[in-house]
């Protein structure tokens, strides 16, 4: 049985708790860190009479270690000075990405956990999917030879932007993360993973396009509640009609999610998630493409969009045998053998369990708990595997801000 605690008890944390709930024979939520006590009350149905409640993290390390594996879940501008004194003390460490948004400190962090011998997981969770684990076995089944070229596709969906990138915690890179890092370090990690080899130059562009004043309706108001034009991103509209996202806007978990409160809630002037999309402080790009040259000669092109229906990610792999064309919200492969017949491949025949990143997140914590049970240090989403991700999402960042300038990956 491995004790857990967790820092941040927002969206990320509570998913993890449900997964603990479901494992209780191997997995025990024992303690709670966060700043705001509607959370803490929460977490407080999942802790037992024995679990501890912490207000802020200077008294939750003053404690020692008090778990034997933490996961953090805080914001990104946190992650460094939560992991530094979580390794210093003896955690294996379940960290969400992004490492950190600074560079220098995801190499220091990755340094120290060395230094301390200490198991850091990071939440990489598509290498853990069915989905992407197929196209892996896939890759390396030789079927399609050698890889060439992958071009992915981060459909974000306008509703996903509207409430994460535009009214929400990483709408600003100043305050949180540049978007290729916040979001498509997923994306930078898979692409690597499936090519297997170093990424070497990188070359992006991107900007924020659309989500800015100028583009406000005529006749719009600064707030959705008072506004009475036809609006996809109204926001009444979409936290009525999908309720669990209110409270990842901060909707307070003492309040019952009834159409009465959402309302209420959006009716707050000083709640973001109440404003126009329009008239915010969000500076992140709402699309930007990304292209990779890797060791050996494969290239690789990653394209992030806003502008899309649905929340989804596509993928195609060109190699010198064979391709593959993937849709992850559908869940199908499609195997195209050159000079033989092509064949489709149903995920869902594969696994039965598809829910937070299409079964990553489960499967991701399982294994990480086994890996600290079984004092294993081998797990597809190690820091020293993720660090290089991270490194190219701060190449291609650098090279959007300098007009596309290919970038060396050091």
């Amino acid at each position: 049985m491995e004790t857990i605690a967790i820092i941040g008890f927002g969206n990320r944390g509570t998913v993890y708790t449900d997964i603990i709930q479901k494992n209780k024979s191997v997995m025990k939520l024992t303690a709670v860190c966060d700043t705001k006590e509607d959370k803490r009350n929460y977490a407080k149905e999942f802790l037992g009479k024995d679990g501890e409640v912490f207000d802020n993290v200077e008294s939750f390390f003053a404690k020692g270690k008090i778990a034997d594996i933490l996961i953090i879940a805080s914001q990104d501008k946190s992650h460094y000075e939560h992991i530094i004194p979580a390794l210093k003390l003896g955690y294996d460490v379940l960290l969400e990405k992004p490492i950190s948004t600074n560079k220098k400190e995801c190499i220091k962090i990755e340094k120290i956990a060395n230094q301390y011998h200490c198991k850091v997981a990071v939440a990489h969770v598509l290498r853990y999917t069915p989905f992407y684990r197929k196209l892996k076995e896939i890759v390396e089944s030789g079927i399609l030879g050698e890889i060439a070229t992958i071009n992915q596709t981060e459909n974000v969906a306008y509703w996903h932007m509207a409430h994460s990138y535009v009214r929400g915690n990483w709408n600003n890179s100043n305050t949180s993360s540049p978007m290729i890092l916040a979001k498509c370090c997923h994306d930078l990690d898979i692409i690597k993973w499936l090519i297997g080899k170093k990424c070497e130059i990188i070359s992006s562009f991107g900007n924020l396009m659309y989500f800015k004043k100028e583009n406000q309706p005529k006749g719009a108001e600064n707030f959705c509640y008072k506004c009475k034009i036809d609006c996809p991103y109204r926001a009444s509209t979409f936290y009525k009609g999908n309720k669990g996202w209110a409270r990842s806007a901060g909707m307070s978990y003492d309040l019952k999610l009834t159409d009465e409160n959402i309302d209420k809630f959006l009716s707050d002037e000083k709640n973001p998630y109440s404003r126009c999309v329009f008239a915010q402080d969000n500076n992140v790009v709402d699309h930007q493409i990304v292209n990779m040259l890797f060791d050996g000669g494969a290239t690789a092109h990653l394209t992030m969009t806003a502008f899309s229906k649905d929340c989804r990610r596509t993928v195609k792999i060109h190699g010198t045998l064979g391709d593959v064309i993937g849709d992850m919200e559908a869940m199908t492969i499609k195997v195209e053998p050159y000079g033989k017949d092509s064949y489709d491949i149903d995920v869902r025949e594969l696994a039965d369990d598809f829910s937070n990143h299409g079964g990553g997140d489960r499967i991701l914590l399982e294994d990480f708990v086994n890996a600290v049970s079984e004092n294993r240090s081998t797990f597809a989403t190690s820091l020293n595997n993720s660090v290089e991700s991270h490194l190219m999402a701060f190449a291609a960042e650098e090279s959007r801000l300098k007009n596309g300038k290919p970038i060396k990956i050091r």
